[in-house]
């Protein structure tokens, strides 16, 4: 456990965002069955990225993945398709997440997969052989996850047939398809879109042997929750840019403030703020595209004064590391937020926000709900428990806190 806290209010500095894990994992599993000999720059030293790429170089065959989902999920394609005898496990938590559209699917193509334990749930035995698609339109609409989507569209190229899906634009984060398609098309591949139809082309011309991966853009609204909460800011932040492949990144004006100011310079984004300017706050907000940045906006809201918002677009949050929506419902509890599910979203109303010195604030063993509550250090002290879960995705999250004048003393 720690106690957080920042005694002028002011950051100034230089941030190194950690690389993005989502377009490492995704290059890596590319790397390998595809361009072995290309280079990845800046590979991610997440938790889950540094598992996957062990995984891979080793060619390890009795895999445990631990928490990582996106390893297991993109993991059952790559072993579906790849010649040998594989068995895939997780943490406990990970096994009760339902795997079965994806093991089903896969199993249409003629995909030898059996369960190890329970029906629909890892652990799986895998037994690799060439896969052919039953039909030149493959119907994934109804895929509660946008990554089954992706771990098909990975191996996509060597599945034999024609290869058409029909997804629904409205899958909980869809962007992240999107984001698959961007790395096979970096790859050489070519990938067509129209509508909600995503066709892969088995041709590839690949001309590149490097790629640089980009920054985190669901790391960044850490700091942008930071900004916000402080009283003076002058940062700097290399290979963020608006032109990043992350489709997160048009989340950066969701909440204006007019004594911000963003500037891109030196490839990279500089973020200055001299007071607290006049607040610009939407009532409602929609993150089924980009669930992992929910808490974090919905901790930063209340404490800039926002007494009533709309979130749409949580209901992929339950499946995650925890279940999000109960854990940031009792982070807000705590601060004396109403945060409840009315229908088909969630209301938060913060009419009696209060944030108490040393508010302790669980882990719930998740990576995401230690993080998006350490910008309110910069209100009051906070204690934060299981403060190392963030090497899942932010190794050095707290070193670079500490750079820009934060305290953290352990308890």
């Amino acid at each position: 456990m720690i106690r957080l806290s920042h005694p002028t209010q002011v950051l100034k500095g230089t941030i190194n965002m950690p690389s993005s894990k989502s377009i490492c994992n995704r290059m890596l599993m590319l790397q390998k069955l595809y361009e072995p000999e290309m280079h990845l720059d800046n590979i991610s030293n997440a938790n889950d990225s540094v598992l996957l790429k062990n995984i891979l170089d080793n060619d390890i065959r009795d895999i445990d993945v631990h928490d990582a989902g996106t390893a297991l999920r993109f993991l059952v394609a790559y072993c579906a398709i790849t010649n040998g005898e594989w068995t895939i496990r997780g943490t406990e938590r990970l096994h009760q997440r339902p795997i079965s559209q994806l093991v089903d699917l896969l199993r249409s193509f003629g995909a030898d997969i059996s369960y190890l334990e329970e029906e629909g749930f890892a652990p799986l035995r895998i037994v690799g052989k060439p896969l052919k698609t039953p039909t030149t339109l493959i119907d994934v609409s109804n895929f509660k996850s946008s990554q089954f989507v992706s771990a098909i569209l990975l191996i996509a190229p060597l599945i034999e047939g024609e290869f058409n899906l029909n997804v629904s634009t409205r899958t909980h984060s869809y962007s992240y398809i999107l984001l698959t398609v961007s790395c096979l098309r970096r790859m050489g591949f070519s990938v067509y879109i129209r509508g909600r139809y995503i066709s892969v082309q088995k041709q590839q011309k690949f001309d590149a042997e490097y790629f640089k991966i980009e920054p985190d853009w669901s790391s960044f609204y850490y700091w942008v929750s930071m900004v916000h909460l402080a009283k003076e800011v002058d940062l700097f932040f290399p290979g963020i840019r608006l032109d990043n492949m992350q489709k997160e990144r048009k989340r950066l004006f969701d909440v204006g403030n007019r004594g911000i100011t963003f500037e891109e310079i030196n490839g990279g984004m500089r973020i200055m703020k001299k007071s607290q300017g006049e607040l610009e706050c939407n009532e409602t907000s929609n993150f089924a595209q980009f669930p992992d940045s929910a808490m974090t906006f919905a901790m930063l809201l209340p404490a800039l004064g926002c007494e009533f918002h709309v979130f749409e677009g949580l209901d992929s949050l339950k499946y995650k590391e925890c279940d999000r929506e109960a854990a940031i419902a009792n982070h807000l509890q705590k601060v004396k937020v109403d945060f409840k599910k009315v229908e088909e979203h969630w209301e938060l109303r913060s009419t009696e926000y209060t944030l108490a010195e040393d508010t302790l604030f669980e882990s719930y063993d998740d990576h995401r709900m230690v993080m998006c509550a350490a910008p309110l250090a910069l209100q009051k002290p906070i204690r934060i428990e299981n403060e190392s879960v963030v090497k899942k995705s932010y190794p050095h999250f707290w070193e670079d806190l500490k750079s820009v004048g934060f305290e953290i003393k352990y308890l």
